[in-house]
């Protein structure tokens, strides 16, 4: 069963009309609005000054806060004083919020945020989408969060990932970019990029892995 559209787009009608600071996260395989399957989650990034603001807009508004699917002790540990991914739920759609981009340490898999310049970078460049009237990431923060996602959190490039990295890489400037991978991946930077470049998905996160220069 399919979600109809309209109560997807009241969901960020209700956010820019409260003035929530947001971005939605993700969007693989263009599943919003139109294709979006009941009881799936909608992945927002909500900035922590509208924290409070959002819990009040989504009480008064019906949405009933429920146990984040991850919370079960060893994959709910957040460092460096994160806060923790919370979910609300109302008409079989769940909002799957967080106030960081983060990513998951290789080691203990703990929750980390990224460095502080690329979460300044959300706010600073983000966009409203003319079509949907949803704020989005720039193409290179959106960029940088896809392949973060798949190298730390779920350890693999899954088809849907690697069509929406290949048409960001489209839109976007390696010298751009880079300085901003640098941040994360340090002096694996440069062969990342050469990866990318070849389509060699399969190769990466092995090699950044193995990868000893740092």
């Amino acid at each position: 069963m399919y979600v109809n559209s309209s109560d997807i787009l009241r969901i960020f009608e209700m956010l820019n009309n409260n003035k929530v600071k947001y971005v939605l996260l993700r969007n693989i395989n263009n599943e919003l609005p139109n294709n979006f399957k009941a009881n799936k989650d909608i992945d927002i990034l909500v900035h922590p000054s509208s924290k409070e603001k959002l819990h009040n807009l989504l009480k008064n508004n019906g949405w009933k806060k429920i146990k984040h699917p991850l919370d079960n002790g060893l994959d709910f540990i957040f460092l460096y004083n994160m806060d923790k991914f919370e979910m609300f739920t109302k008409n079989n759609i769940n909002l799957d919020i967080c106030y960081q981009l983060s990513c998951r340490s290789l080691n203990r898999r703990e929750w980390i945020p990224i460095d502080q310049k690329i979460n300044d970078s959300v706010w600073i460049n983000r966009k409203i989408n003319n079509i949907y009237n949803w704020y989005e990431m720039s193409d290179e923060d959106q960029l940088i969060h896809l392949l973060t996602r798949c190298v730390f959190d779920k350890k693999k490039f899954e088809d849907g990932y690697v069509n929406e990295i290949d048409r960001l890489l489209g839109f976007t400037k390696i010298d751009n970019i880079k300085q901003k991978l640098e941040l994360i991946f340090f002096k694996f930077t440069p062969y990342l990029l050469d990866l990318l470049k070849s389509h060699k998905y399969e190769l990466i996160i092995k090699s950044y892995i193995q990868f000893k220069d740092y």
